[in-house]
């Protein structure tokens, strides 16, 4: 009994406004039963021929046959109301949609969109990256890390701005993954944006585009990810003013470091390029004045750990209520009200014969 009860309480109603349809709906049956204009529901017609034809006389001859019943001063069947009051409810109800919680949906995604800002100076093709004992340049390393992220990342929005001395958006904020994935393929360092890192003038550029889409609360603004091997800078905007500015808007950036820190990871074979260490003193820096974490990518495993922490730091509260799928229930008040209909035919032609 208490489960049933339990079961009951659990019932919802989608259109519930049809409950207030049913009172009306059995004054109006009851009007038309008292003046005989409606046939009792359990004495309906038991075979109706296709063909009809209606006799001249049909009016007079319906009169004949119901005045007797209402010249005879005979009281009102209340049971006839009561079918019907039944029928038309379970009609009711069906309309009404009754529906109960099923299982629980799973949370929408916690991560907020994220702007992925990434060195492609000329730098980026120094080679002090060992992956099963070959050297691999910065560049193919970080863009095989940054496809596996976006392929672990679910529902979010992400974007790609590449600079060095200038900027360009490689890929707005979208959640479309092949189109990332495509677009982060075609990274390469130093092509038409020069051969050195402005950091200061990449990161206005990045609040520049954020500012003319970003229509977010200030507690869902996207987080930006800066990956760089710089070591001297373009001084013209200084990046340690730009991060503090950056900050002072409401925006955290992260820092990784790209490259080894000193001179023992240089490559001699390579004696076109000038080789330079990462600069951490600056990179951290611009992490603590932008409020944002600083990590130096080792190898290739630090590296996924350093996006992973910062997916990590930047979910956001979504306090939402739980959801379920709704399993509907009109099937049941529509089988019963048949089954009524049915059980009263039934009854009322075992009681003539």
């Amino acid at each position: 009994m208490n489960g049933l009860i339990q079961v009951v309480s659990e019932v919802q109603f989608l259109n519930p406004g049809w409950f207030w349809v049913w009172p009306p709906l059995v004054i109006a049956i009851t009007v038309l039963l008292y003046r005989s204009r409606l046939d009792p529901i359990d004495a309906l017609p038991q075979a109706v021929s296709l063909v009809r034809y209606r006799h001249p006389a049909f009016r007079l001859l319906r009169e004949l046959t119901i005045a007797p019943d209402r010249k005879s001063g005979a009281p009102f069947d209340k049971r006839r109301l009561v079918v019907y009051a039944i029928a038309t409810l379970g009609m009711v109800t069906t309309l009404a949609h009754p529906f109960r919680l099923g299982e629980e949906l799973p949370a929408p995604p916690e991560y907020r969109d994220t702007i992925f800002l990434v060195d492609s100076s000329i730098s980026m093709l120094r080679r002090d990256y060992l992956v099963d004992g070959k050297r691999v340049d910065r560049m193919t390393m970080l863009k095989s890390v940054l496809t596996h992220f976006i392929d672990q990342l679910e529902g979010n929005r992400i974007s790609v701005i590449a600079f060095s001395e200038q900027s360009y958006t490689l890929a707005p904020l979208t959640a479309d993954y092949d189109f990332l994935r495509a677009m982060v393929r075609r990274l390469e360092p130093a092509l038409f944006t020069g051969s050195r890192s402005d950091l200061g003038r990449a990161m206005l550029y990045t609040l520049r585009k954020i500012q003319h889409t970003d229509a977010e609360p200030d507690n869902e603004r996207p987080a930006i990810v800066l990956l760089t091997d710089v070591n001297r800078p373009v001084r013209d905007i200084d990046p340690r003013a730009a991060a503090t500015y950056l900050a002072e808007q409401g925006y955290r950036l992260h820092v990784i470091a790209i490259g080894a820190p000193s001179y023992a990871a240089d490559e001699n074979a390579i004696a076109s390029l000038i080789y330079h260490p990462v600069s951490f003193d600056l990179l951290k820096k611009i992490a603590a004045n932008a409020g944002g974490q600083f990590f130096w990518a080792k190898d290739i495993g630090s590296l996924k750990q350093a996006m992973l922490t910062i997916q990590h730091a930047e979910r956001r509260a979504i306090d939402t209520a739980p959801r379920h799928v709704p399993v509907s229930l009109y099937q049941w008040p529509l089988i019963a009200s048949v089954a009524w209909i049915v059980v009263m035919q039934l009854w009322h032609i075992r009681r003539g014969s």
